[in-house]
């Protein structure tokens, strides 16, 4: 790499270095977010105004999706 690359490219590069020890599930957050700080960037570069990068929030705190139907009682 060369030495010239900007903090926040080299701080995208950095949590993708950090996929390995993620489970796989949790990659497509990493991925979302690395694409809104590089889309940050690119933006500024261009003289634009990004989206600010939302928080990921990690996989252990996601709640898991209800099941479908009402709990307790059966579907017909």
């Amino acid at each position: 790499m060369t030495v010239d690359v900007p903090d926040d490219v080299r701080g995208a590069l950095a949590r993708v270095d950090r996929l390995p020890a993620l489970p796989v599930s949790a990659h497509v957050a990493v991925f979302e977010e690395v694409h809104r700080l590089l889309d940050g960037v690119l933006a500024d570069l261009d003289g634009l105004t990004a989206t600010p990068p939302s928080p990921v929030t990690p996989p252990s705190l996601v709640t898991p999706p209800s099941p479908v139907g009402t709990p307790g009682r059966l579907r017909a």
